[in-house]
């Protein structure tokens, strides 16, 4: 062959193309008995060496009209049996998690144009059982200004419910209902901070009231972070786009085994937005609930003061030296910031060490922090930098 190319020059027009057909002809040849090769092995099922084993050349099989993930050993990766389809896996989670969700129905008292009062459905919404003893996780904007709650079990037996405790600021509460004689099934929490972009999230609630309760919707999650504002306090969310409706509040938002990953509480309702829907994640639900059954409220660190945050405008007029972190209009009598002797007219700019940007930094930073430690505060007080020692107090029950 290397003789042909060689004299490939030196050959006359009639020659070369004698010469080009006999090599098409010998490359052909030796292709078909290589495929013919291969195709031989490959029905066989013994692959050459250099093609790997038979589950490598084949991690995907059809198994039942569907695909089933296969590991080296050609086993399922993440199913019972390579005879279950993939989707029963959303089945299981949701038969697992729907007997513990629960239909939260607020009834207020109104007044008609006689004067007479009588008792109207307020609010409804969708709670889940994390007890046997009767406690429920739910939204606390679905049992805002209740007169009575009752509590509707997913066999249709609706009960009353006594409210354990409730905190605005992450819109959860906790509710009772007897249990002596109901065989109550109880969910259990994963860790959300163990939560992946993309993996199944699965909500279960009563969507526009308990004429379509326990429905379930799935999507994945869509980022386990989220940052929203409110009331001048950063909180996190998880962000889904399993569809959450009125009514989904205060239902379960679960993983693929079962378990509470969030507390469904908010979507954007937005001509052109859909699939965004937002769960508290189920490590605050804990740490919040755990404070609302010990203690009926939120036991959270105090500074007590009111403030501003600063910007360019705020120190031009006030003659300020700086023009970030938070202006002090008014110190609370004997609150850990009078105690500490901060003063009006203070501003933060550093608090534990950390930069104070603005008034919801300040929060995040008090937050992270346990009633009664102590935090050094950095101020700018008319020209000078002033540090003081602050130990921080309880929020009052009333502000709670």
């Amino acid at each position: 062959m290397l003789s042909v190319f060689n004299q490939g020059f030196n050959s006359s027009p009639r020659h070369r193309i004698v010469e080009y057909l006999l090599i098409g002809i010998v490359g052909s040849l030796i292709g078909c008995l290589l495929m013919a090769t291969l195709f031989y092995f490959s029905f066989q099922g013994n692959l050459p060496p250099f093609f790997g084993s038979k589950e490598d050349a084949a991690p995907l099989v059809l198994d039942n009209g569907s695909f089933l993930e296969k590991n080296i050993n050609g086993k399922a990766s993440w199913l019972a049996s390579e005879d279950e389809p993939y989707y029963m896996a959303v089945v299981k989670a949701a038969e697992k998690v729907m007997p513990s969700v629960v239909g939260i129905t607020n009834y207020g008292i109104y007044r008609d144009f006689r004067g007479q009062t009588y008792l109207r459905e307020r609010a409804t919404g969708s709670g889940v059982i994390i007890d046997k003893s009767g406690l429920i996780i739910t939204n606390n904007h679905v049992i805002e200004n209740f007169h009575e709650i009752t509590v509707t079990l997913d066999n249709g037996e609706e009960v009353p419910a006594d409210l354990v405790g409730h905190d605005s600021f992450t819109d959860l509460a906790v509710l009772k209902i007897d249990a002596k004689n109901i065989n109550l099934k109880a969910s259990g929490f994963a860790d959300s901070n163990n939560l992946k972009v993309g993996e199944p999230a699965i909500a279960i609630g009563n969507p526009l009231g308990l004429n379509f309760q326990q429905t379930v919707t799935v999507g994945v999650i869509s980022a386990t972070e989220r940052q929203i504002n409110i009331q001048g306090q950063n909180f996190n969310f998880i962000q889904t786009d399993a569809a959450i409706n009125a009514g989904n509040s205060g239902g379960p938002l679960v993983n693929i085994r079962g378990e509470i990953i969030g507390i469904n509480t908010a979507k954007i309702s937005l001509a052109g937005v859909e699939g965004m829907g937002f769960a508290i994640p189920s490590n605050t639900v804990r740490e919040i609930a755990k404070d609302l059954i010990e203690h009926g409220r939120v036991i959270r660190p105090w500074l007590g003061v009111y403030t501003r945050t600063v910007n360019p405008t705020l120190a031009q007029i006030n003659g300020l030296p700086v023009d970030y972190g938070v202006f002090i209009e008014e110190v609370i009598n004997n609150s850990p910031a009078q105690r500490g002797g901060l003063q009006a007219g203070d501003v933060i700019i550093e608090m534990a060490g950390k930069k104070v940007k603005d008034s919801a930094s300040l929060l995040d930073i008090i937050y992270s922090y346990q009633v009664n430690d102590k935090v050094q505060i950095k101020v700018v007080r008319g020209s000078q930098e002033l540090t003081v020692n602050v130990t921080l107090g309880s929020l009052p029950e009333d502000w709670s």
